[in-house]
């Protein structure tokens, strides 16, 4: 992930670039993100941070995270066991029955069985926005409550501030980004 701000100080500009770079990091989304922008303007109270979406992780199957034992499936990744017992309880009830930690017996049909293995367990795409949006709501200064999104596909735009958000700001935060994600 690349970081670039501009606007402020370069005492500032570095400051923001380490804040955004252990932001994302913490919150689990650096390896998803291309680029972070972000243009600061402290004498209008005016931040713009633009994030262009990089690879994402490919949804989690049932087949990915179990293996098939006769007339159980034993999880053999741990993480996703509790999206993974909803899944089934919410689909199949008391024919599903968690025996041990990692095991899961089932009286199913072979043809429910086949089916099961193709379905979602998690989407990592579902919840990147959400806490891209956690990221960037933590970098913003306290004060900057005002906020504008500049609609885009394969990037998320925000410009935040204390005050109303003008045309003037949209236009230059439509540029700024349009230059550099």
């Amino acid at each position: 992930m690349e970081v670039k701000v501009e606007g402020g100080d370069e005492f500032a500009n570095a400051s923001y670039e380490k804040i955004c770079m252990n932001t994302f990091r913490d919150i689990g989304v650096r390896s998803s993100l291309d680029l972070v922008y972000m243009y600061c303007n402290p004498k209008e109270h005016v931040f713009i941070i633009s994030v262009k979406i990089g690879r994402v992780a490919s949804p989690i199957k049932v087949g990915d995270i179990t293996h098939r034992e006769g007339e159980k499936l034993r999880i053999t990744n741990e993480t996703y066991a509790p999206k993974l017992l909803a899944l089934l309880w919410d689909k199949y009830g008391e024919r599903v029955q968690q025996i041990s930690r990692l095991e899961i017996e089932f009286k199913l049909e072979e043809k429910e069985v086949d089916e099961l293995k193709e379905w979602v367990v998690y989407d990592p795409r579902e919840d990147l926005v959400a806490r891209i949006l956690d990221g960037i709501d933590r970098i913003f200064p306290e004060g900057a409550r005002v906020r504008s999104t500049i609609p885009s596909t394969g990037r998320l735009t925000i410009i935040s501030s204390e005050n109303p958000i003008v045309e003037e700001w949209k236009k230059k935060a439509e540029e700024l980004v349009s230059a550099y994600v």
